[in-house]
């Protein structure tokens, strides 16, 4: 197979369960794997499957949780899948899923576990930023991740005349969505004043363009689609999955591989996108909502770049018109994000996508039909992910 296609409709996101969420540091003292552990009884008991039904484990960028302690600890009658993908940050995302759907599709498991154990250890500014503990990076940081993406954002505002209040609108509309989520770190409504006022981190970026750090224990379950129709909840399917990069986008932002503006100026996920909707066989007019990562503001500028949601370089103006509202032409991150809900390393995106095509969304959008999920830019691989009602 030449792409993703053939996994169109023949796999379901049956159950989502999580810890709660906490500062950096506040969990994971004894490590992620009880809180993993806790996740996946709850996606367990959301999907109405019993612990020892899962018989495979998918997750990404070296995550610290070993399936075979997870097998043990669970009692899981039998082990007969694991993946593991490649990444840093939640730009792998989108690989842990499309493995996990094609062991289901093929019947190589029954019921896999997307798991990720979020461990914060780094501070934005020193060390790696955002890494947790239980990854090791597999590439050198010339810089911060804030500094790394500061680049990115300068270029971006250079060729298109994107502006600070640009980035605002960003943080305003997750801390705006995150005030009906009863699960958001940060609720508090915020103005371009209070945008402007924040301080200063890595030049264009400010303190609330960047996402928190947090501790959580995460799981997704995905079973055939088959199989989903006689479990408890209202199965989601998967529409459409994609996973890659553009030429020389490497490191992406840490590494510096002479990219050209079209890339550099970007989120870097224009071939996902494109890979994407035509393995879906849907196009961005028939998105209902997009999830896009949003460890830093103007990363969302570019995705909905990258996503055709606008024509490049018009991000800016379109975001300033009220489109990714609630409203709007294209509601973007109905649950706060990664910038207000959780930095989880994007599964919270993927747990939000899945209760508003379940119609259980704290800020639900009426019809919902369709989420778009998009996992980190940079490093390469990143993916992304569409979802359809059942």
């Amino acid at each position: 197979m030449e792409d993703a296609s053939w996994l169109r409709d023949k796999a379901a996101f049956v159950g989502f369960g999580k810890t709660r969420y906490g500062r950096r540091g506040e969990l994971g003292m004894n490590g992620p794997v009880p809180m993993v552990l806790e996740a996946v009884l709850s996606a367990c008991e959301d999907a109405g499957i019993d612990p020892t039904d899962i018989d495979g484990f998918c997750s990404y960028s070296n995550d610290g949780v070993d399936p075979g302690t997870m097998a043990g600890a669970l009692g899981i009658k039998e082990l007969r899948f694991t993946g593991m993908g490649w990444g840093g940050g939640g730009g792998a995302m989108g690989g842990a899923f499309m493995y996990a759907c094609m062991a289901v599709a093929t019947g190589q498991a029954n019921y896999v576990a997307i798991t990720r154990g979020v461990v914060q250890g780094g501070i934005y500014g020193r060390r790696f930023g955002g890494m947790g503990r239980t990854e090791v990076p597999r590439f050198p940081l010339l810089a911060s991740p804030g500094q790394s993406f500061a680049l990115a954002a300068r270029r971006h505002m250079h060729l298109y005349g994107t502006t600070i209040d640009h980035f605002g609108e960003i943080a305003i509309n997750a801390r705006r969505n995150a005030a009906n989520n009863p699960d958001a770190r940060f609720r508090e409504l915020i103005t371009m004043e209070d945008h402007h006022n924040s301080a200063m981190i890595a030049d264009p970026l400010r303190l609330l363009d960047f996402c928190m750090e947090s501790d959580s224990g995460n799981c997704v379950i995905v079973a055939s689609a088959e199989r989903a129709k006689d479990l408890k909840a209202a199965p989601v399917h998967l529409a459409g999955i994609a996973m890659g990069a553009p030429y020389r986008w490497g490191g992406g932002m840490f590494g510096g591989n002479n990219m050209s503006d079209e890339d550099f100026a970007s989120a870097g996920q224009r071939t996902i996108a494109n890979n994407l909707y035509s393995n879906a066989g849907i196009g961005p007019d028939e998105v209902s909502l997009a999830n896009i990562y949003d460890h830093f503001t103007p990363m969302v500028l570019m995705g909905l770049e990258d996503f055709q949601f606008c024509a490049k370089g018009e991000s800016g103006p379109f975001v300033a018109d009220g489109n990714i509202a609630l409203d709007g032409t294209i509601p973007v991150n109905t649950h706060g994000g990664n910038l207000a809900e959780v930095y989880n390393h994007g599964m919270s995106h993927v747990y939000e996508a899945m209760r508003q095509l379940r119609g259980t969304s704290h800020n639900q959008i009426d019809g919902a039909e369709v989420a778009l999920v998009v996992a980190g830019s940079s490093p390469s691989p990143s993916s992304a992910l569409l979802l359809k009602k059942g």
